[in-house]
C-alpha cells in the first residue's frame, strides 16, 4: 500500500467560491451561491464556514459567521474518563475600504466518551454575530487543532450596502436544515452537500427598499437533471459526450418543484422564509429576483444538492453497501441492494467480506481502510454526486493516492509506477466542461482503455483476499 503524498491533498480543489453580499440600485447582479467545499487535507482539521450578512429590526448592520468542524477530524486525548480535544477558533475582520481589521478569538474544549466510536462524525457547529458598519469585509476563519498545531483556514467576503442611501438589495440566500437526530432543531447550512437526515430545509433571505418604489419578488425552487450513476469499470468503453454522463449536470434541464412571489410595498426591511420538507436526492437552486424570466435586475440563489443520511461518512447499511459495486460482480451486487431490510443488509455486508477474507481481523482492517477510502473520496471529489461515484473516487478507492500527478488545463494523470512506460498504471481524467461561475464543478472523466482490464482485476482481488495493505498493485 503506498503512502499518500501530501501535495496530493494539496493540489486538488473541488469549489472555489466566495461568499458574499451585495448591495443594489438598478445594475444588474447575478449571484449564485454553492456553499463551502470539504478542502480535506489529512492531518488538518476540516473547517466548513459561511458568511453573511444581514439587518436587524432596528437596521444595524450585523456579519454572521457561521462554521462547522466534524470532530473526527480532531485529535482527542485521554481526559480522566473521557476524551477531549482543544481547537482554537480565528475569527478576523478586514474592513478593505478602510483596511482596518480586528480578530477574535474563541479556545473550544469537546468531550466524547472512550467508548465512542472513531468513524462516529458528531459535528461542532458555532455561530458568531458582530456589529459593523457599510463597505466591503474580507473575513478570514481559522480553527486550529492544540494537539497538532495544524491550522485550516477559511474565507470570505462582504459587501453591505449603506441604508441611508436609496437602495434596493437582497441578502444572500441562506440554508438552514432540520434534523431529529438534532433535536429538531435548525442549524445553517455550510456546504453545497445537504443531508439527506434533514427532514426540512429552510431558506432564509432579507430584503430591503429605501425607495418609494414597491418592490415584488419571485421566488423558486427548481431540481436539475444531473448525473447520479456509479463510475463503469477502467476497461469498459467511453462516455458518449452528449450522454448525461458525461455533462455531469444540465443546468438548462430542470424542474420547478415550487414557485410563488412576495411583495414589499412600504420601504423598509422584511425577512423572507420558505422551507421545503423531505427533498429527495438531486440538485438545486433555490432562487429570487423580481423577474426571475428577464434577470435583467437584482438576481439572487442558492445551490444545493441532496446527498445520503450521512453524507460525506459512510455508516448506514445502505451506505456500507453501496460502494462495494467496485468489488462484486453485477449478479451478486444486484441481490445485496435489493435487500430492503437494514439488519439483513449489514449481515450480507459482513457474510460479504468474511467470506473473502476468512481472517476476522483482517477483515476488520481491510474494511476499515476501505471506507476510509470511500469517506475521503467523498471529501475529495464530491460535485452533483457522491464523490465515490465519481471516475477519480473510484481509481482512489481501488488503487489508493497515485505516487505523483501532473495537471494541464483540462488534464489530470494519475501514476502509479515511477516507470512511465508502462501504461496500465498510468491514468488519465479529461474534464468535460472548464470550470466556470456557471459550471463549477470539477467534473473528470477518466480515459477508459482496455489496457486497465488486467490491473482493475488484479487490484480487486488484492482486496478480496486482503493482500491490498501489504501488496503493490
Amino acid at each position: 500500500m503506498k503512502l499518500l503524498p501530501r501535495d496530493f491533498f494539496y493540489s486538488l480543489s473541488l469549489i472555489g467560491l466566495l461568499l458574499l453580499i451585495s448591495g443594489c440600485n438598478s445594475s444588474y447582479i447575478e449571484d449564485v451561491k454553492r456553499g463551502s467545499d470539504y478542502a480535506y487535507q489529512p492531518g488538518h482539521p476540516e473547517l466548513r464556514t459561511e458568511i453573511a450578512g444581514v439587518i436587524s429590526s432596528s437596521q444595524q448592520l450585523k456579519l454572521l459567521v457561521s462554521g462547522s468542524i466534524p470532530k473526527n477530524s480532531l485529535v482527542f486525548k485521554k481526559d480522566e474518563d473521557n476524551l477531549q480535544a482543544k481547537v482554537s477558533i480565528e475569527i478576523e475582520i478586514r474592513n478593505t475600504d478602510q483596511n482596518k481589521a480586528e480578530s477574535f478569538n474563541y479556545p473550544i474544549k469537546l468531550d466524547r466518551t472512550l467508548a465512542t466510536s472513531g468513524f462516529e462524525d458528531d459535528i461542532y457547529l458555532f455561530n458568531k454575530e458582530f456589529n459593523i458598519s457599510p463597505g466591503k469585509y474580507s473575513v478570514t476563519v481559522a480553527a486550529t487543532d492544540e494537539a497538532t498545531g495544524k491550522t485550516t483556514i477559511r474565507s470570505g467576503e462582504v459587501n453591505l450596502p449603506d441604508l441611508e442611501e436609496e437602495v434596493t438589495n437582497i441578502t444572500n440566500i441562506r440554508i438552514f436544515a432540520k434534523a431529529e437526530e438534532l433535536n429538531n432543531n435548525f442549524f445553517p447550512v455550510t456546504t453545497y452537500d445537504v443531508s439527506l437526515a434533514a427532514d426540512s430545509l429552510k431558506f432564509e433571505f432579507q430584503l430591503f427598499n429605501s425607495t418609494s418604489d414597491p418592490v415584488t419578488l419571485q421566488a423558486r425552487l427548481i431540481k436539475f437533471r444531473s448525473d447520479s450513476s456509479y463510475s463503469s469499470p477502467m476497461s469498459f468503453v467511453n462516455r458518449s459526450s452528449s450522454s448525461i454522463k458525461y455533462k455531469g449536470i444540465d443546468y438548462r434541464d430542470f424542474e420547478v418543484i415550487q414557485s410563488t412571489q412576495r411583495q414589499l410595498s412600504q420601504p423598509g426591511n422584511v425577512t423572507i422564509e420558505f422551507a421545503f420538507e423531505n427533498l429527495p436526492r438531486g440538485n438545486y437552486r433555490f432562487e429570487v429576483s423580481p423577474n426571475l424570466n428577464d434577470k435583467e435586475t437584482l438576481y439572487k440563489a442558492r445551490d444545493f444538492s441532496i446527498k445520503s443520511n450521512n453524507y460525506p461518512s459512510v455508516k448506514s447499511a445502505e451506505e456500507l453497501a453501496a460502494p462495494l459495486i467496485y468489488l462484486m460482480p453485477d449478479k451478486e451486487y444486484e441481490e445485496l441492494m435489493a435487500i430492503e431490510n437494514s439488519d439483513s443488509l449489514k449481515a450480507a455486508i459482513d457474510r460479504f467480506w468474511l467470506s473473502n477474507i476468512q481472517n476476522s481481523a483482517l477483515a476488520r482492517n481491510i474494511i476499515s481502510l476501505y471506507y476510509q477510502r470511500v469517506e475521503e473520496a467523498n471529501k475529495l471529489f464530491s460535485n452533483f454526486k457522491e464523490g465515490w461515484k465519481t471516475d477519480m473516487g473510484m481509481v482512489y478507492i481501488l488503487l489508493g493516492p497515485p505516487l505523483y500527478q501532473n495537471r494541464s488545463l483540462n488534464e489530470i494523470q494519475w501514476s502509479y509506477n515511477y516507470n512511465a512506460s508502462l501504461p496500465e498504471y498510468t491514468f488519465y481524467f479529461k474534464r468535460s466542461k472548464s470550470k466556470s461561475d456557471f459550471y463549477p464543478f470539477d467534473h473528470y472523466i477518466l480515459q477508459r482503455d482496455n489496457t486497465y482490464f488486467q490491473i482493475e482485476y488484479r487490484v480487486k482481488q488484492l482486496w478480496l483476499s486482503g493482500s491490498i495493505i501489504n501488496s503493490n498493485i
